[in-house]
């Protein structure tokens, strides 16, 4: 009995696994393409989103190194810096002589660390402009330049040698208007 029933399953098994359909219908693998599609909608623009922040991070680290070198000269001189020597005493003063980016990853950028005046210069990545205005209270600004002026996220610091304290801000918002924090 019990081989016969064994042998009637099987039977009935192997009957029904061929009537099976393999495969997948169209509705499912046009299912299947529009949520990959609303997932890559989704993940290509905040891909592009955070290599921007990347970048910008690249110059918030240089202006807060800035910073820090001018509290440290004004600490030491009592005087605040005016010029790109006076923090170039702390920290190394580099950029590129052109606002392309490919230019400044093909060349050695330059050092401005003994220049006297204070005005801008480029980025070491040549991606912004970084403009100085010295006093005391002393401002910076990283502007993204260049082919990166719309798709950039700028950078504004700040020094105040009366109370000693630095900030820097990342701008939220894309393109060139950076406006100075208050220190």
């Amino acid at each position: 009995m019990k081989n016969s029933l064994q042998r009637h399953l099987l039977r009935k098994l192997a009957s029904n696994k061929s009537s099976l359909k393999n495969g997948f219908t169209l509705v499912e693998l046009i299912v299947v393409v529009v949520i990959i599609g609303i997932l890559s909608a989704i993940a290509i623009p905040a891909f592009n989103n955070s290599a921007d922040k990347a970048k910008q991070k690249e110059v918030s680290v240089i202006l807060a190194s800035y910073m820090k070198a001018a509290q440290a000269y004004q600490t030491e001189n009592s005087a605040w810096p005016t010029q790109r020597a006076h923090i170039g005493q702390f920290v190394a003063v580099i950029g590129c002589r052109s606002n392309s980016a490919a230019y400044c990853k093909a060349n050695t950028p330059l050092d401005y660390t003994t220049t006297t005046s204070a005005g801008s210069w480029y980025s070491p990545s040549g991606l912004y402009q970084i403009q100085w205005n010295p006093g005391s209270i002393s401002y910076m600004r990283a502007i993204p330049t260049g082919t990166f002026a719309n798709a950039g996220y700028g950078v504004a610091a700040c020094f105040n040698s009366t109370t000693g304290n630095t900030k820097v801000v990342d701008s939220t918002t894309k393109g060139t208007r950076v406006t100075n924090v208050a220190c």
